[in-house]
């Protein structure tokens, strides 16, 4: 047996290691020690919302974006993954993950017997100088979206993140800042606009003059996910007979354009939209004309939604806990809103998204006086590989009216050429 003095050696020694080891912790906890790649504990937890840290104390983040279709795209490592672009989504409550993006980064195998997760648990997005902590992560299905958006699309980031912050976001540089809602102070010249929030989505009190129905006043909402300038809720659309208008229009295919050619929507044009001090002639809209439900859908509670062909021409800041909204204009602000010309809806084939095809071609529009067809596939545009240009490069020169283009068409192995000369659809 042991005497009574190597007990009691052993004994300080047991102790000894404990506060060695707690003082080890101690040191490991504490955000100055940290290494300067690493962040530190959460600087400050925003009530009722999930623990959000910036790197190094700080109150600000500042994220490279990308800008397609007018949508804006930041980079996000999901549980310390390589990066994966996500969606600004003001529309949508719920962050979601694309589902073969899912497997990718590590969130789960495939089962043999093809069942799905609706949601993962405990998952943590990380941007460059910040970290969020999500109790639930959704899973949907982003590939019809990549395909229309002209760039991959492998997550949303929705109210249940975007609310927890301030967001800053500048189309044109093009860049996305977050930042600390208590620490954040605006001293730029930009015209701030009252927000409210309902269902989660934020919108402003605005105007909207329709020809032949009138003016209506009432909320509209801010879908950053949304390209078009405007689109009207279903309920709103259908109150008001807009299905019966006389305006010139054209289908429009929607968010599901890679795989649905029934036309729920058409595009048009509003006389006006006014909000606060800033206003808009002529600008683009969507025009429900069958009920629709489902993810992008706008609340009955709005008249419409403004969308990124607006957006884009601010340097937008959305303080959601401030109820405020603050636009900053840039020089596109004067520029008129235009829409396709040539009767094409054109998607982009992932993952490389240099190869076009013709998801949707309109009635008595040159693209169906040429005979074009749904499934043709872009060769060329004047006399360049289609794979030189970018789907949003291809839009717009879709868009400049008066303007002659020589195309080739790939149908069944066999190449075409046509010349399409553009013109006003609406």
């Amino acid at each position: 047996m042991a005497s009574r003095t190597e007990t009691r050696i052993a004994q300080l020694l047991f102790f000894l290691g404990l506060a060695f080891a707690s003082l080890v912790f101690a040191r490991e906890r504490t955000p100055q020690q940290k290494s300067a790649n690493t962040l530190p504990a959460v600087s400050e937890r925003l009530q009722d919302g999930p623990p959000v840290q910036f790197a190094f104390q700080g109150n600000v983040a500042q994220v490279p974006a990308q800008i397609a279709d007018a949508l804006p795209l930041v980079p996000v490592r999901v549980n310390g993954s390589q990066p994966s672009w996500f969606l600004l989504d003001t529309a949508r409550a719920d962050s979601a993950i694309d589902d073969v993006r899912a497997v990718a980064v590590g969130l789960y195998s495939p089962s043999a017997e093809g069942i799905l997760p609706k949601s993962f648990s405990s998952v943590t997005l990380e941007f460059p100088g910040l970290k969020i902590s999500l109790p639930s992560l959704a899973l949907d299905s982003f590939g019809d979206l990549s395909a229309r958006v002209g760039h991959v699309v492998q997550g949303v980031l929705g109210e249940d993140v975007l609310s927890r912050l301030v967001l800053r976001i500048d189309y044109q540089a093009p860049s996305v800042q977050f930042y600390d809602p208590q620490g954040f102070r605006y001293s730029g010249r930009g015209v701030q606009v009252p927000l409210e929030v309902s269902d989660g989505i934020p919108a402003f009190a605005g105007k909207v003059t329709v020809r032949h129905r009138g003016k209506f006043n009432g909320l509209i909402a801010i879908a950053t996910a949304q390209t078009e300038p405007l689109a009207f809720s279903p309920h709103f659309a259908a109150a008001h007979s807009f299905a019966d208008l006389s305006e010139r229009m054209l289908p429009f295919p929607g968010a599901d354009a890679a795989s649905d050619t029934d036309v729920r929507e058409f595009l048009g044009r509003v006389q006006a939209l006014q909000f606060g001090k800033i206003g808009f002639a002529d600008p683009i809209a969507i025009f429900p004309v069958k009920s629709a439900k489902g993810p992008g859908t706008i609340p009955s509670g709005f008249v419409c939604a403004v969308g990124g062909e607006i957006l884009a021409r601010f340097t937008a800041i959305l303080n959601y806990p401030a109820r405020l909204l603050i636009l900053e204009p840039n020089q596109t602000l004067p520029n008129v809103f235009s829409a396709d010309m040539s009767g094409l809806s054109i998607i982009a084939i992932p993952p490389t998204f240099d190869k076009f095809e013709v998801a949707q071609v309109a009635a008595k529009s040159p693209a169906a006086a040429a005979h074009i067809e749904v499934g043709d596939m872009i060769q060329k545009l004047d006399d360049r590989t289609a794979g030189d240009y970018s789907l949003d490069e291809i839009r717009d020169l879709l868009r400049q009216g008066g303007i002659a283009h020589k195309l080739s068409f790939l149908r069944n192995g066999k190449v075409f050429e046509v010349t399409l000369t553009l013109k006003p659809l609406v």
